[in-house]
C-alpha cells in the first residue's frame, strides 16, 4: 500500500508541474506558434508616354568679320504624328560653352531676354492635352576685342534641355 501512495504521489506532483508549466506559459504572454502570410495584389494600367520634343536650327559660325549669330530652336509637346503629351512636363534649358569675355551669349522668348543664372534659365511648363511649341532664339556676339587670342576661338556651344514630369 506504501507503494502505491508513493506512486500515486508522484503522478500528483507531476501532474501538478505540468499543469503549473502551461500555466506560466499561458501567463507570461510568450505564445510559440508560427504563421505564414502571403498577399498577392494584381492592378493593370498604363504608364503616360511624355513627349517633349526639341528642333534644331542648322549650324551657324562666328569669326572676327561674321561676328554675330543667330540660332533659332523650339520646344514642343507633341511629335511629328500629332501624339500630344498626356502628362504636365516641366523642363529648363542649359547652354554649354567655355566661359569666354569675347563671346556673349542671350537667350530669347518671343523676343524678350530670359534671365540665366550659371547658364540655365528658369524652369518652363508645358501643358499636357494642349499643342504647345515654344520658340527660342539665342543671339552670340564675338567681339574679338575683348579676346586674349590672337586667333579666332574655336568653340561649340551646346544647347541642353532638361525636362522632368511635373506631380498630378
Amino acid at each position: 500500500m506504501e507503494i502505491k501512495k508513493i506512486k500515486t504521489r508522484k503522478r500528483e506532483i507531476t501532474l501538478m508541474c505540468v499543469i503549473a508549466m502551461v500555466m506560466i506559459l499561458f501567463l507570461s504572454g510568450c505564445s510559440i506558434g508560427k504563421a505564414l502570410a502571403s498577399t498577392q495584389i494584381k492592378t493593370t494600367g498604363s504608364v503616360a508616354e511624355p513627349v517633349v520634343i526639341v528642333e534644331n536650327g542648322s549650324e551657324i559660325k562666328l569669326t572676327a568679320t561674321q561676328n554675330e549669330g543667330n540660332y533659332n530652336f523650339s520646344v514642343k509637346n507633341y511629335d511629328q504624328t500629332g501624339k500630344i503629351n498626356q502628362v504636365n512636363m516641366k523642363y529648363h534649358i542649359e547652354i554649354l560653352s567655355k566661359k569666354d569675355d569675347a563671346i556673349t551669349i542671350k537667350l530669347l522668348k518671343n523676343n524678350q531676354e530670359i534671365p540665366m543664372k550659371d547658364n540655365i534659365t528658369e524652369e518652363f511648363l508645358l501643358q499636357k492635352q494642349t499643342r504647345q511649341k515654344d520658340e527660342y532664339k539665342i543671339q552670340i556676339t564675338y567681339d574679338k576685342n575683348k579676346s586674349t587670342s590672337i586667333e579666332d576661338i574655336m568653340q561649340d556651344i551646346q544647347i541642353k534641355v532638361h525636362s522632368e514630369q511635373t506631380k498630378a
